[in-house]
């Protein structure tokens, strides 16, 4: 790019005080390097060195402008090789989001760094919640969205990749008087249980889930004193502040002092699926399929 090799002659220039000194540092001859320098005063329309000087007197405009290129030439130089990256295909971000219900594991990190080499790709991790997650797949928001099912609405401009379901489990401190008695526990059997996570009206299908669940087993979920929608509800329950109901990945993160119990109930399991755009560019498409292939080989059990 000629007006940058022209930025960095001009530096080189006020720095060795002269231009005979820069040429021979630079390895170019002095009329050359001159020819540059005029050019390079030509397109910016204001002169940079006084020519009735002998050294290399820079104007008062000339003062300036050098205090400013030196500055930031080096961004300049980041700016272009970052844009050649890009252009090269060699730098593409795929941002992609999780819900609070959904654990980011050694097993998903392992796929997604498989995906890097393979494909060429970064990722940037967020958090969504999953009723928010198709809004901002279509704003551009996020390119891609690991979503607990149900979604609160179909949307036909998404493409949407089952992943993988899991079993639910009570998550229960481990002193708790039906851990000592039971291998696995019906959901009637938690009708005098404090919940430490209770839905929200807008959020968390997780906790709408279990509601649900309860309903279905002829109670309402008792509401614990503090509650949470998010994972911190585990140390709530290592806290004896009450029991949850998680799906298996949850066994991942667990304080040592809970232990996950499967339920009884059969039928009772909750699904993952990974949601683009339809029409989203090929490196994700190429990205969510791997992702799936990769994800739905594995079984996920406590």
């Amino acid at each position: 790019m000629t007006i940058l090799k022209q930025f960095n002659y001009f530096i080189k220039i006020v720095e060795e005080g002269s231009f005979i000194a820069a040429s021979e540092k630079l390895f170019i001859a002095q009329s050359a390097l001159s020819r540059q320098i005029k050019l390079l005063e030509e397109e910016i329309n204001f002169e940079l060195f006084d020519r009735n000087e002998k050294r290399a007197s820079l104007t008062k405009a000339g003062r300036v402008f050098y205090r400013k290129i030196k500055n930031n030439i080096q961004n300049l130089d980041q700016i272009i090789e970052s844009s050649r990256s890009v252009a090269n295909g060699d730098d593409f971000t795929i941002k992609i989001a999780h819900s609070s219900s959904i654990v980011i594991d050694q097993h998903k990190i392992a796929a997604l760094m498989q995906i890097t080499e393979q494909l060429n790709v970064k990722f940037d991790i967020n958090t969504f919640s999953s009723e928010s997650q198709a809004g901002a797949i279509l704003r551009g928001e996020i390119d891609m969205g690991l979503i607990r099912l149900p979604m609160s609405q179909a949307v036909d401009e998404l493409k949407v990749f089952p992943l993988y379901q899991q079993d639910l489990y009570v998550a229960i401190h481990a002193e708790h008087p039906l851990c000592q008695t039971q291998q696995v526990i019906e959901i009637k059997q938690l009708k005098d249980e404090a919940f430490v996570s209770t839905p929200h009206r807008e959020r968390s299908i997780l906790n709408q889930l279990v509601r649900n669940l309860c309903l279905a087993a002829g109670f309402v979920p008792k509401q614990a004193r503090i509650q949470s929608r998010k994972v911190a509800q585990l140390q709530l329950v290592a806290a004896k502040l009450g029991v949850c109901i998680v799906p298996a990945e949850f066994s991942t993160i667990v304080p040592d002092q809970i232990k996950l119990l499967p339920l009884k109930e059969k039928g009772f399991d909750s699904e993952v699926v990974l949601a683009i755009k339809i029409d989203a560019e090929d490196k994700i498409q190429q990205a969510a399929i791997l992702l799936k292939d990769i994800l739905g080989t594995v079984p996920i059990s406590p």
